[in-house]
């Protein structure tokens, strides 16, 4: 891949973090829960169980099973799949963003939840891509992972090592990237409310457009 395709790809990885941090806060808001990362859920799970809050247990188990299930279809639908030559990535943010926008408009008030739970299966598949970047790992889902690689990157920096200063900014840029996408959420959900999910949904149509059109290019 030439350096335009680089840069094209690195602007995908930005455009899907800035959509997971879009998302979870928009679940967030909506519904109290976290659907792109699940140690928290896995925390109130544990509270749910012992306060024998059996609903709301149940609704964070759900949450943490349906984000394993999407990263167990990633490993299955993306086996073998090369970044910038595949067209499955693309197909897949194309079709999660037309359920959720449908999902939006069709779903009824007392289903809310469902559309939540799917984005928890979603975020899960996006997350398990395990795609990679000039060689570092790139997740797109949750952040904890990239505060410690930003901060170990920084400090063999620090230390004298080379190379390492170009990871460190990659790693900020996408933290930057979840950070404004529940920027923009907050924003979209003062005025548009519960059809907020449905903005998620646009932006992962956009996204797949992106990547298709960068498919299209690199051939």
């Amino acid at each position: 891949m030439d350096d335009r395709g680089m840069r094209r790809t690195k602007l995908w990885f930005f455009l899907l973090t800035f959509s997971a941090g879009f998302t979870n806060l928009e679940a967030a808001l909506g519904s109290a829960q976290a659907v792109s990362h699940h140690t928290g859920c896995l925390s109130q799970f544990a509270l749910a169980l012992a306060k024998g809050r059996w609903q709301l247990m149940t609704t964070y188990l759900a949450l943490v099973l349906l984000f394993f299930l999407g990263s167990l279809m990633a490993g299955i639908i993306f086996l073998d799949c090369e970044i910038g030559k595949s067209k499955r990535y693309g197909l897949f943010s194309l079709a999660q963003g037309l359920v959720t926008v449908l999902a939006s408009f069709l779903l009824a008030d007392s289903w809310r939840l469902a559309l939540y739970l799917f984005a928890a299966l979603a975020l899960g598949a996006q997350n398990g891509i395990l795609a990679f970047y000039r060689g570092i790992r790139v997740r797109t889902t949750h952040m904890t992972g990239y505060l410690t690689d930003a901060g170990v990157t920084l400090g063999q920096s620090l230390r004298g090592q080379p190379g390492q200063m170009w990871k460190f900014r990659f790693y900020v840029s996408q933290v930057l990237a979840f950070v404004v996408g529940g920027l923009l959420a907050v924003l979209a959900r003062s005025s548009l409310a519960e059809k907020t999910m449905a903005v998620a949904g646009a932006l992962q149509v956009l996204i797949g457009l992106h990547y298709l059109s960068l498919i299209r290019k690199a051939g």
